[in-house]
Protein backbone atom coordinates (compact mmCIF):
# COMPACT_ATOMS: atom_id res chain seq x y z
CA UNK A 1 0.00 0.00 0.00
CA UNK A 2 3.05 2.20 0.97
CA UNK A 3 4.06 2.08 -3.00
CA UNK A 4 1.08 2.55 -4.40
CA UNK A 5 0.19 6.53 -5.78
CA UNK A 6 -1.29 9.17 -3.38
CA UNK A 7 -4.58 9.08 -5.01
CA UNK A 8 -4.95 5.22 -4.90
CA UNK A 9 -7.84 5.49 -2.83
CA UNK A 10 -9.97 7.76 -5.27
CA UNK A 11 -10.16 4.38 -7.82
CA UNK A 12 -14.12 5.03 -7.47
CA UNK A 13 -13.96 9.10 -7.54
CA UNK A 14 -16.01 10.07 -10.39
CA UNK A 15 -14.19 13.42 -10.13
CA UNK A 16 -11.11 11.68 -11.48
CA UNK A 17 -11.10 11.25 -14.92
CA UNK A 18 -11.81 8.25 -16.28
CA UNK A 19 -8.40 6.95 -17.64
CA UNK A 20 -7.12 7.92 -14.45
CA UNK A 21 -9.64 5.72 -12.77
CA UNK A 22 -9.12 2.67 -14.86
CA UNK A 23 -5.04 2.67 -14.28
CA UNK A 24 -5.97 2.51 -10.21
CA UNK A 25 -8.69 -0.06 -10.72
CA UNK A 26 -6.20 -1.94 -12.58
CA UNK A 27 -3.19 -1.84 -9.89
CA UNK A 28 -5.79 -2.96 -6.72
CA UNK A 29 -7.27 -5.98 -9.27
CA UNK A 30 -3.36 -6.94 -9.30
CA UNK A 31 -2.80 -6.61 -6.03
CA UNK A 32 -5.81 -8.35 -5.06
CA UNK A 33 -5.66 -10.86 -7.62
CA UNK A 34 -2.02 -11.41 -7.08
CA UNK A 35 -1.28 -10.86 -3.51
CA UNK A 36 -4.47 -9.89 -1.37
CA UNK A 37 -6.96 -12.94 -2.30
CA UNK A 38 -4.30 -15.33 -1.53
CA UNK A 39 -3.42 -13.68 2.07
CA UNK A 40 -7.20 -13.52 2.94
CA UNK A 41 -7.58 -17.42 1.90
CA UNK A 42 -4.41 -18.22 4.03
CA UNK A 43 -5.02 -16.32 7.20
CA UNK A 44 -8.46 -14.18 7.29
CA UNK A 45 -10.76 -11.91 5.55
CA UNK A 46 -10.63 -9.24 8.08
CA UNK A 47 -7.19 -7.65 9.30
CA UNK A 48 -6.45 -8.48 13.30
CA UNK A 49 -4.92 -6.32 15.40
CA UNK A 50 -3.25 -5.95 19.38
CA UNK A 51 -6.21 -3.45 19.91
CA UNK A 52 -8.98 -6.01 19.15
CA UNK A 53 -7.37 -8.90 20.68
CA UNK A 54 -6.91 -6.85 23.65
CA UNK A 55 -10.27 -5.76 23.34
CA UNK A 56 -11.82 -9.09 23.16
CA UNK A 57 -9.23 -11.09 26.02
CA UNK A 58 -10.34 -8.04 28.67
CA UNK A 59 -14.12 -8.89 28.47
CA UNK A 60 -12.84 -11.94 30.40
CA UNK A 61 -15.54 -13.86 29.07
CA UNK A 62 -15.63 -17.13 26.65
CA UNK A 63 -15.99 -16.93 23.21
CA UNK A 64 -17.46 -19.20 20.41
CA UNK A 65 -16.73 -18.23 16.82
CA UNK A 66 -19.38 -19.48 14.19
CA UNK A 67 -17.99 -19.61 10.33
CA UNK A 68 -14.06 -19.75 11.41
CA UNK A 69 -12.97 -20.20 8.22
CA UNK A 70 -9.08 -20.73 8.81
CA UNK A 71 -9.56 -20.17 12.79
CA UNK A 72 -6.67 -17.21 12.22
CA UNK A 73 -8.65 -15.01 14.45
CA UNK A 74 -9.25 -17.63 16.98
CA UNK A 75 -5.39 -19.05 17.09
CA UNK A 76 -4.61 -15.49 18.11
CA UNK A 77 -7.41 -14.99 20.77
CA UNK A 78 -6.10 -17.84 22.35
CA UNK A 79 -2.54 -16.89 22.11
CA UNK A 80 -3.95 -13.92 24.20
CA UNK A 81 -5.78 -16.28 26.84
CA UNK A 82 -9.45 -16.28 25.71
CA UNK A 83 -11.36 -19.45 26.09
CA UNK A 84 -13.02 -20.07 22.26
CA UNK A 85 -14.66 -22.94 20.79
CA UNK A 86 -15.25 -22.34 17.01
CA UNK A 87 -17.09 -24.34 14.36
CA UNK A 88 -17.29 -23.97 10.92
CA UNK A 89 -19.29 -26.26 7.91
CA UNK A 90 -15.60 -26.80 6.77
CA UNK A 91 -16.56 -27.20 3.21
CA UNK A 92 -13.94 -24.76 2.23
CA UNK A 93 -11.06 -25.29 4.07
CA UNK A 94 -8.98 -28.59 4.90
CA UNK A 95 -7.86 -29.75 8.12
CA UNK A 96 -3.72 -28.71 7.06
CA UNK A 97 -4.91 -24.99 6.53
CA UNK A 98 -6.38 -24.41 10.00
CA UNK A 99 -4.42 -22.53 13.02
CA UNK A 100 -6.39 -24.13 15.68
CA UNK A 101 -9.45 -26.83 16.56
CA UNK A 102 -12.67 -25.73 14.27
CA UNK A 103 -15.47 -28.55 15.09
CA UNK A 104 -17.97 -28.93 12.03
CA UNK A 105 -21.46 -27.71 12.42
CA UNK A 106 -23.76 -25.59 11.53
CA UNK A 107 -25.56 -22.51 13.44
CA UNK A 108 -27.78 -25.30 15.28
CA UNK A 109 -24.44 -25.83 17.57
CA UNK A 110 -24.88 -22.56 19.36
CA UNK A 111 -27.82 -23.02 21.71
CA UNK A 112 -25.20 -25.13 23.70
CA UNK A 113 -23.36 -22.43 24.73
CA UNK A 114 -25.66 -19.66 25.66
CA UNK A 115 -22.98 -18.35 28.09
CA UNK A 116 -20.53 -17.06 25.42
CA UNK A 117 -20.15 -14.49 23.66
CA UNK A 118 -20.80 -14.94 20.00
CA UNK A 119 -17.80 -13.79 17.30
CA UNK A 120 -19.15 -13.81 13.63
CA UNK A 121 -16.31 -12.40 11.30
CA UNK A 122 -17.45 -11.78 8.04
CA UNK A 123 -20.11 -14.76 8.16
CA UNK A 124 -21.76 -14.24 4.32
CA UNK A 125 -20.19 -14.95 0.91
CA UNK A 126 -23.10 -13.00 -0.29
CA UNK A 127 -26.41 -11.02 0.34
CA UNK A 128 -28.28 -14.56 -0.17
CA UNK A 129 -26.38 -16.44 2.59
CA UNK A 130 -28.45 -17.08 5.78
CA UNK A 131 -25.72 -18.54 7.87
CA UNK A 132 -24.85 -15.02 10.18
CA UNK A 133 -29.12 -15.20 10.49
CA UNK A 134 -29.27 -18.37 11.30
CA UNK A 135 -26.91 -18.13 13.76
CA UNK A 136 -28.78 -14.83 15.56
CA UNK A 137 -31.84 -17.23 15.67
CA UNK A 138 -29.98 -20.27 17.74
CA UNK A 139 -27.92 -17.77 19.57
CA UNK A 140 -29.32 -17.77 23.11
CA UNK A 141 -26.89 -15.63 24.89
CA UNK A 142 -26.25 -11.45 25.33
CA UNK A 143 -22.79 -10.88 23.57
CA UNK A 144 -21.81 -10.46 19.59
CA UNK A 145 -18.82 -9.56 18.22
CA UNK A 146 -19.28 -8.76 14.28
CA UNK A 147 -15.65 -8.46 12.42
CA UNK A 148 -16.15 -6.75 9.05
CA UNK A 149 -18.65 -4.12 7.19
CA UNK A 150 -21.96 -2.34 8.17
CA UNK A 151 -24.58 -0.67 6.75
CA UNK A 152 -22.78 2.09 5.65
CA UNK A 153 -19.59 1.18 6.04
CA UNK A 154 -18.11 0.06 2.83
CA UNK A 155 -16.84 1.08 -0.63
CA UNK A 156 -19.71 -1.79 -2.32
CA UNK A 157 -22.03 -0.63 -4.28
CA UNK A 158 -23.81 -2.63 -1.58
CA UNK A 159 -24.90 -0.35 1.26
CA UNK A 160 -25.11 -3.12 3.74
CA UNK A 161 -21.48 -4.35 3.31
CA UNK A 162 -19.38 -7.12 1.93
CA UNK A 163 -19.59 -9.13 5.43
CA UNK A 164 -22.83 -9.92 6.68
CA UNK A 165 -26.56 -9.56 4.67
CA UNK A 166 -29.09 -7.07 5.10
CA UNK A 167 -31.55 -9.35 6.90
CA UNK A 168 -28.88 -10.43 9.01
CA UNK A 169 -28.31 -6.62 9.97
CA UNK A 170 -31.63 -5.52 10.50
CA UNK A 171 -32.21 -8.27 12.69
CA UNK A 172 -29.60 -7.22 14.90
CA UNK A 173 -30.31 -3.73 15.11
CA UNK A 174 -33.87 -4.73 16.20
CA UNK A 175 -32.53 -7.23 19.19
CA UNK A 176 -29.00 -5.76 19.57
CA UNK A 177 -27.17 -2.26 21.03
CA UNK A 178 -23.74 -1.26 19.66
CA UNK A 179 -21.56 -0.72 22.36
CA UNK A 180 -17.95 -0.52 21.40
CA UNK A 181 -16.35 -0.33 17.88
CA UNK A 182 -12.73 -0.58 16.75
CA UNK A 183 -11.47 0.53 13.04
CA UNK A 184 -9.34 -2.51 12.34
CA UNK A 185 -6.44 -2.42 9.99
CA UNK A 186 -8.17 -2.86 6.55
CA UNK A 187 -7.29 -4.91 2.85
CA UNK A 188 -7.12 -2.62 0.23
CA UNK A 189 -11.37 -1.75 -0.78
CA UNK A 190 -12.42 -2.77 2.54
CA UNK A 191 -13.64 -0.66 5.61
CA UNK A 192 -13.90 -3.86 8.77
CA UNK A 193 -13.97 -3.01 12.17
CA UNK A 194 -14.76 -4.97 15.27
CA UNK A 195 -18.11 -4.00 16.86
CA UNK A 196 -19.33 -5.22 20.01
CA UNK A 197 -23.68 -5.82 20.21
CA UNK A 198 -25.34 -6.27 23.67
CA UNK A 199 -28.64 -7.62 23.85
CA UNK A 200 -31.58 -4.87 24.58
CA UNK A 201 -34.47 -6.19 26.62
CA UNK A 202 -37.57 -7.83 25.81
CA UNK A 203 -39.89 -5.06 26.55
CA UNK A 204 -39.17 -1.53 26.20
CA UNK A 205 -39.78 0.33 29.82
CA UNK A 206 -41.85 3.74 30.44
CA UNK A 207 -39.68 6.28 31.84
CA UNK A 208 -41.16 9.59 31.92
CA UNK A 209 -43.16 9.33 28.76
CA UNK A 210 -40.94 7.67 26.93
CA UNK A 211 -40.12 4.59 25.74
CA UNK A 212 -36.35 3.01 26.63
CA UNK A 213 -34.86 -0.60 26.15
CA UNK A 214 -32.50 -1.49 29.53
CA UNK A 215 -29.36 -2.90 28.45
CA UNK A 216 -26.48 -4.35 30.07
CA UNK A 217 -23.51 -2.20 29.72
CA UNK A 218 -21.55 -3.75 32.30
CA UNK A 219 -18.60 -5.79 30.74
CA UNK A 220 -14.50 -5.84 31.46
CA UNK A 221 -13.12 -3.78 29.06
CA UNK A 222 -9.90 -1.53 29.68
CA UNK A 223 -10.51 1.36 26.56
Amino acid sequence: MEQFPADIHRFCDPQLPHGRRKELVQLLRNIDEMTCQKLQILFSFSVPNQEALTFVADLKQPVVSAGAGTGYWEYLLQCNGVDVISFDTNEVYPSEMRYSEILTSGPEILEQFPDRVLVLAWPDTDESSTFSLDCLRHFRGDTILHIGELLGETLSANQWGQSSSRDFQLTLAEDFCCLSRIKLPNWPGHLDSLTMWKRKSTQPVMCDGAHFHYVNTKCRVYL
